[in-house]
């Protein structure tokens, strides 16, 4: 055994994992050293979003502590590594406490492996179906979609709102304009039509997307079961986060009859345990969300391992018999024998209303769902006036990027009003795979802000100041203004001083710089922070070398945000096996269900 004083150089490591290793040391100064290398890439996976570490994929293998490419350590065969944490103080296994959890071949911090269960054992309880007259049901689809057959898109929308109403907890997933929010707005008639004083909430991850959910569900027809709906809000505001935690739970839950929340993908574990914990079981649960777009920035992929990590959806026998008194015959291979019962509440939205299917965004974006080789490298070697290439294979980034934010953005200068500059901009964005380096969304956004300042357009401490036309994005939650994680808006002097404008509730609203909270120049973004949003059109910059992040849902969340067209820079070389290349986070809640084989 090694002593604490005797223990290995962990220093390669983060600083948050060193500290992790020292706080495990000193819970068990005889821990091994095997021990407290697992404990090491536990903080490690963590920081990186992943739930657990994988024993079985890591075991007999070297472990690279830092970007080096160097191995710092090798890590024990299975057996004697599962051996070494069994004998650790800082190790329990699942039903007992202590900071670090085994479970079979998987690792966990407690409190990700006390959330993983719970999401599992919460969603399969909600699994039950729903007593509605078949009668009245078929009548209300035929009104709202008529009688339609399958390959018809809108089927699809009919059968999703079908299993909605007759089961606890529905997940409707598809890409950007396949038609979620249309179907939505039916399932909402329907419900005020079976039970006119229904108790109906809707929320979304983040301000920007609660809003964008609020407008689509504005802009279809209206009618009068769904006039009174309330407004839609973020997570946060709904559970009525506090720093004490939240201000509904288990013993206090929400008063809902019906929840639907959007954009799903973007929720990570900890708020997702929160949000079952909250909502009785008895209440219907209905999830939106594209399962191919990246995970959440926190911990987690649970809408990924929710809905099979992108296995094709079949539903039981059973659930089909039930579905075919409202829908008529069902389309041969729907129904089958699915691993796990969750399968029953999932419909998937394929069609595209938004993309053609023959313009380039569109296929590019269904072949990096289906992993499409050829198709992925003919598109690499094309542009046309929807989808263009720059290619480059070294540092620094090429002039053509600023040369793109010049000729979009600088028209924001000219513009008559606050109104007039938000439109101009929220037309356009850069989005970058990573936040850091020469390639990352702060130094593109700091050279950007330099040619500006040649330009004249911007002074000196604007992006610390504030200055008329300069965007800013809000990084945190504010209760007094209003404002969310993730809300842009401009700076702009409209005659009475240097204001900061916003829409929020499809109305401009200004605020001085001393009332907002945390703020940075939006210039650029993160592929992360763009979901839940769009675009007319992207510029995706992604570096020429390769990173961990990058990946085929990151290139196509970055490709799905643009309406018209999207331009993407990166190295040739590496572009197709960069979008062939899924990155799953490490997590046991796909097994936990019952997707695994």
């Amino acid at each position: 055994m090694t002593h604490v004083h005797e223990r290995p150089d962990f220093s390669a490591f983060s600083p948050l994992a060193e500290q992790f290793i020292r706080f495990c040391a000193e819970l068990d100064p005889h821990a091994s050293e095997h021990a407290l290398l697992a404990a090491a890439l536990v903080a490690e996976a963590d920081a990186r979003g992943d739930v657990c570490i994988e024993l079985e994929r890591a075991a007999g293998r070297p472990v690279q502590a830092d970007d080096s490419g160097i191995a710092s350590f090798h890590a024990p065969c299975l057996p004697e590594w599962q051996q070494a944490l069994n004998a650790a103080g800082f190790v329990a296994r699942a039903g007992h406490r202590a900071p670090l959890i085994l479970d079979g071949s998987r690792l966990y911090l407690h409190r990700h492996h006390q959330a993983e269960c719970f999401i599992a054992q919460n969603m399969l309880e909600r699994c039950q179906t729903v007593e509605v007259d078949p009668a009245w049901l078929r009548s209300g689809l035929d009104a709202l979609f008529g009688r339609l057959t399958c390959d018809n898109p809108a089927w699809w929308q009919r059968l999703a709102v079908a299993m909605s109403m007759s089961y606890r907890l529905s997940i409707i997933t598809g890409g950007p304009g396949t038609g979620k929010t249309t179907t939505v707005r039916r399932l909402l008639q329907l419900l005020r039509q079976q039970h006119q004083d229904t108790r109906i909430l809707l929320a979304a991850p983040t301000g920007k997307a609660a809003a964008r959910l609020h407008e689509s569900l504005q802009s279809g027809d209206s009618s009068a079961e769904t006039a009174d709906l309330p407004r839609p809000v973020t997570l946060h505001r709904l559970l009525q986060a506090g720093r004490n935690g939240f201000g509904f739970h288990g013993q206090h839950p929400l008063p809902c009859d019906t929840l639907i929340v959007d954009e799903c993908s973007m929720i990570d574990q900890g708020l997702m345990r929160a949000l079952l914990e909250a909502l009785p079981v008895t209440s219907r649960l209905i999830l939106l969300g594209d399962r191919n777009q990246l995970s959440s920035v926190e911990s987690g992929s649970v809408l990924a391992d929710l809905t099979g990590r992108g296995r094709n959806m079949q539903i039981s026998r059973q659930r089909a018999n039930q579905l075919t008194t409202f829908m008529g015959s069902l389309p041969a291979g729907l129904t089958g024998e699915p691993a796990c019962c969750l399968a029953d509440a999932i419909v998937e939205l394929k069609h595209s209303f938004r993309f053609d299917a023959a313009g380039s965004i569109g296929r590019l974006a269904r072949a990096l769902e289906q992993g499409n080789r050829p198709e992925i490298d003919s598109l690499v070697k094309q542009s046309d006036e929807t989808l263009q290439w720059i290619f480059c294979e070294n540092d620094p980034p090429p002039s053509a990027i600023l040369s793109w934010m010049i000729d979009r953005f600088s028209p924001i200068f000219d513009a008559g009003d606050a109104e007039q500059a938000m439109s101009l901009f929220e037309r356009f964005r850069v989005l970058c795979a990573l936040r850091e380096g020469p390639w990352g969304e702060t130094a593109l956004r700091e050279r950007f802000h330099d040619r500006l300042l040649r330009n004249g357009c911007m002074h000196a401490g604007a992006e610390q100041q504030g200055a008329h036309g300069l965007p800013l994005l809000i990084l945190r939650n504010d209760p007094e203004t209003g404002l969310a994680n993730g809300d842009t808006g401009i700076f702009w002097d409209q005659g009475s001083g240097l204001r900061a404008w916003f829409r929020i509730e499809g109305a401009l609203r200004s605020f001085h710089r001393h009332e907002l909270p945390a703020w940075q120049p939006a210039w650029t973004l993160t592929v992360h922070r763009s979901q839940g949003c769009e675009y007319d059109e992207v510029l995706l910059v992604l570096p020429p070398a390769d990173h961990p992040l990058l990946g085929r849902e990151l290139v196509y969340t970055a490709l799905t945000r643009a309406r018209n067209h999207c331009t993407i820079v990166g190295n040739r070389a590496l572009l197709v096996d960069i979008m062939l290349r899924s990155t799953p986070r490490a997590s046991g809640l796909y097994a936990r269900l019952g997707w695994a084989d």
